[in-house]
């Protein structure tokens, strides 16, 4: 039985070695510092097959080593910056325009929330208002906190870890809450979700109960998922070292994590360059086996002049793949 060897591997480190030789990186370089370094040891140069290496000093031997890349099967190089992940948010108003609140209505908020597993399957979270046969003290503000109060309860019966919705201005801005990743149990994935106000006669006049579109939904802010984020990152070194280092462990994080290194921080700021490779075929009926290496770089802090380290690396592999394929640009700096 044929089987693919590991396709996907990530190092992680956030400074780069000075050092030019395996055996001195070995020796001397700092705890979680990467380097590139030759296929033979010594430094990287034109053409030469090469390794990625990242100095570990809690684990045997104190090192960690990439496969080989060989730059002639090197088929892409990328690079990303940190991006932090983006909440995203809606907002519900129009309560206080003429002829909305008026007796003898229903007024509702809702949040289709998509299910994890699908888009086709949905929950809808809401919360209502019902104006009685007069409208008596009813006002807008009254008609837009009472579908906010019926709301948040609702929220609350779910264990208020999903949205906040509070008032802004004559309005209701409702907005996703951040999703905590547990490595191996829960990618703390975003939430997908849409918003919308609607306002129903409770006795229609034309025999019809559709919504008669009154209130308005505005997009407050794009949700973005972010790029080298520490939730990314410690879920992508939770899967591609188990890979790595014990194929059959369970997910249990982290009882069973004890044998496997770890380096990601969730509250990590990376900047990630990708090595997509290739071994090729080598027997028949064992095609061609594209791997993809990650180098997640840690900046510490997200400012420019932390890219630094994240050119460094790029510079080493610019060397090593010479005219085999395109590296991207240096990241800005100032």
């Amino acid at each position: 039985m044929i089987t693919p060897n590991q396709v996907g591997e990530i190092l992680i480190g956030n400074a780069v070695a000075t050092e030019t030789t395996v055996p001195t990186f070995i020796a001397s370089a700092s705890d979680k510092e990467l380097k590139v370094l030759s296929k033979d040891g010594t430094n990287v140069a034109a053409k030469k097959p090469f390794y990625v290496l990242q100095k570990a000093d809690g684990i045997p031997g104190g090192f960690e080593f990439s496969d080989k890349v060989d730059p002639k099967y090197v088929d892409k190089v990328t690079v990303s910056a940190y991006s932090p992940e983006i909440l995203g948010s809606y907002k519900i108003d129009g309560f206080n325009t003429a002829g909305v609140v008026a007796a003898k209505r229903t007024y509702e908020v809702e949040i289709r929330l998509e299910d994890q597993l699908s888009p086709e399957n949905f929950t809808t979270i809401q919360g209502y208002y019902v104006t009685g046969q007069i409208l008596g003290s009813d006002t807008a503000t009254t008609v837009r906190d009472g579908v906010l109060k019926s709301l948040n309860k609702n929220l609350s019966n779910r264990g208020s870890d999903e949205f906040t919705a509070v008032t802004d201005g004559t309005g209701i801005l409702i907005t996703e809450k951040y999703q905590v990743n547990k490595p191996g149990k829960d990618t703390g994935r975003k939430l997908r979700f849409t918003v919308k106000g609607k306002v129903f006669e409770n006795v229609p006049t034309n025999g019809e109960n559709g919504n008669l579109g009154l209130l308005t939904t505005t997009q407050v802010t794009a949700p973005k998922p972010g790029t080298g984020t520490g939730k990314w990152v410690t879920n992508a070194e939770y899967v591609l070292k188990g890979f790595k280092y014990d194929p059959s462990r369970d997910y249990g994080y982290p009882a069973n994590f004890d044998s496997t290194p770890v380096y990601a921080s969730k509250s990590g700021v990376y900047n990630l360059i990708h090595i997509k490779h290739y071994v090729p075929n080598t027997s028949v009926g064992v095609e061609r086996q594209y791997k993809v290496l990650t180098i997640a770089v840690d900046k510490g802090a997200d400012t420019l002049a932390n890219n630094a380290n994240t050119n460094t690396i790029l510079t080493s592999i610019r060397t090593a793949v010479d005219t085999y394929a395109t590296v991207p640009a240096n990241l800005a700096v100032v």
